[in-house]
């Protein structure tokens, strides 16, 4: 299925920024976790799982599918020095499909009464190290219906719907979720989180269009500047209507100056200071969905000054998450939606003033409570992280945004508000001064009438 390993440890200069954040915190699943301590009666978990679910489809059948088990080929998902063990991984994958597949959690075990379990072990799921192979849950799951070759999709579609519950921004998909129909390249449950929660299928042929404008732009500026360069050995640049034509092209220099940098842009609160407004889209804090044609976190939209983000919840569990699809990014071949994210709202947010801008702008729900603890999670998510930038997911809207900023009246508005207006009493302060000038000129256009 595939020919090198899938399913790898997290890289040690990620870990030792967060180690807490690739680490186990309930359940521990696969070679690499297996033997941690974790709580007895969440490993009776598993043992009751594997019991009740052999009970149900006959010991018969579990003894046939571990005599069919591809375990070679499970083997070849892990880095070599893996020690992977057959009955750990069946204990392991039968919990899986209990957990995910359960109408009543509890009917698992007591424990699963309590709130934070439940979220503590979709959590674990969603660990980059804490996986097993896609293809031998899909089997275990097809023991259970009778071997529906075609059930593949129908578990690839549950998982989601469970797992997605712990994603921070709109949830359209979970109300009428379509059934996943391409599960041949899914690896795991984070591999199948990852590609399943992308833009919307708008919003990416939006930014595919960009780039081949982009390309074309660019091509024509080459042959642009191949035909100015024969043009000025010619006649050089006397032309006094292209000094002029240079002088009024000043501003659109200024707009160009730049602009293929796209990995930074002024944070929040100056890009409000230029005029810029935030808007919110998406949930709010209660993750009910406020405009439906918005379909996923990633959907950023700037237009006429006006940035819609939707809605970016923060709690206990967003780092974890966040760290974990990064660290897969960086091992698979395809998209980087998650770090391009990351990236944007790392521009945006440089300090605990930009989160309290966009908090109250209804673009961050913060659940964590503290301002800065959110800021400096967002700052250090791309912590020896290094992003390519050949196909940056928001490269249109820097470029808008940084042409936004480069125009003058922005710049001189941005100063004013920055160094005139930054607080009541210099507007107080601004209003006094323009009475007293309006006052003089009126005293001296009255004193001119009384000569007259």
């Amino acid at each position: 299925m595939y020919s090198w390993s899938t399913i790898l440890k997290v890289p040690s200069r990620l870990r030792e920024v967060f180690k807490d954040a690739y680490t186990p915190q309930s359940i521990s699943i696969g070679p690499y976790h297996w033997g941690l301590q974790h709580s007895e009666e969440m490993e009776e978990c598993k043992k009751k799982c594997l019991k009740r679910f052999t009970e149900r489809i006959g010991q018969e059948r579990v003894d046939r599918y571990k005599q069919t088990m591809n375990i070679a080929q499970a083997k070849k998902f892990y880095s070599s020095s893996s020690y992977v063990l057959q009955e750990n991984m069946i204990l392991d994958g039968v919990f899986i499909v209990e957990l995910l597949c359960a109408k009543k959690l509890w009917d698992i075990g007591p424990i699963f009464k309590l709130k934070w379990i439940q979220t503590d072990c979709l959590r674990d799921l969603l660990l980059l190290e804490n996986q097993l192979p896609f293809f031998v849950l899909v089997d275990l799951y097809r023991l259970t219906i009778q071997d529906n070759p075609t059930d593949g999709k129908g578990f690839a579609s549950k998982a989601f719907a469970v797992l997605s519950t712990l994603l921070p921004g709109p949830r359209n998909w979970t109300e009428n979720h379509s059934t996943i129909e391409d599960t041949d390249n899914i690896m795991h449950l984070l591999s199948l989180v990852h590609d399943r929660w992308s833009p919307s299928l708008e919003g990416i042929k939006r930014h595919e269009e960009w780039y081949k404008k982009k390309e074309g732009d660019e091509e024509k500026k080459r042959e642009g500047d191949e035909e100015s360069g024969l043009i000025s050995s010619t006649m050089g640049e006397r032309s006094y209507l292209n000094y002029w034509k240079r002088w009024f092209a000043r501003d659109n220099e200024n707009l160009r100056e730049g602009l293929d940098e796209w990995q930074s842009i002024s944070c929040a609160t100056e890009l409000e200071e230029a005029g810029i407004k935030f808007v919110k889209i998406g949930v709010d804090s209660n993750g009910n969905s406020n405009e439906s044609n918005v379909m996923s976190l990633f959907d950023i939209s700037f237009k006429d000054a006006t940035m819609k983000i939707p809605t970016f919840v923060v709690d206990d569990n967003t780092e974890s998450l966040f760290r974990n699809l990064i660290a897969y990014e960086l091992y698979a071949e395809g998209s980087t939606y998650v770090l391009d994210y990351v990236t944007f709202m790392d521009n945006l947010i440089n300090s605990a003033n930009d989160v309290k801008l966009l908090r109250l702008s209804g673009v961050i729900v913060n659940m964590l409570g503290d301002d800065e603890a959110v800021a400096q999670m967002v700052n250090e998510l791309r912590d020896h992280v290094t992003s390519s930038g050949d196909s940056f997911y928001y490269d249109e809207i820097f470029v808008d945004v940084k042409k936004h900023c480069a125009r003058r009246w922005n710049i001189w508005k941005a100063k004013l508000r920055r160094d005139y207006f930054n607080s009541p009493w210099a507007l107080l302060s601004f209003l006094a001064a323009l009475l007293i000038i309006l006052l003089t000129i009126g005293s001296f256009v009255t004193s001119l009438l009384a000569l007259f």
